[in-house]
């Protein structure tokens, strides 16, 4: 019963490398994907057609 005890000095956790590069890692591919989905809206809404990113091509022969 030690977590109840005021008179006990608690250690604060600290941040290891390990937690640091995982929450870098984490916040890189969220920034990246953000980035590739505003693109992929950009370069598909500016042709005028409905589609969205699937955009349905018949070929002729």
């Amino acid at each position: 019963m030690s977590q109840f005890n005021p008179n006990i000095p608690q250690r604060k956790p600290r941040l290891d490398i390990y937690s640091a590069l995982l929450a870098a890692s984490v916040l890189l591919l969220l920034i990246g994907s953000g980035w590739i989905a505003l693109k992929n809206i950009d370069i598909t809404s500016g042709s005028g057609n409905q589609g969205g990113a699937f955009e349905y091509v018949e070929y002729k022969k």
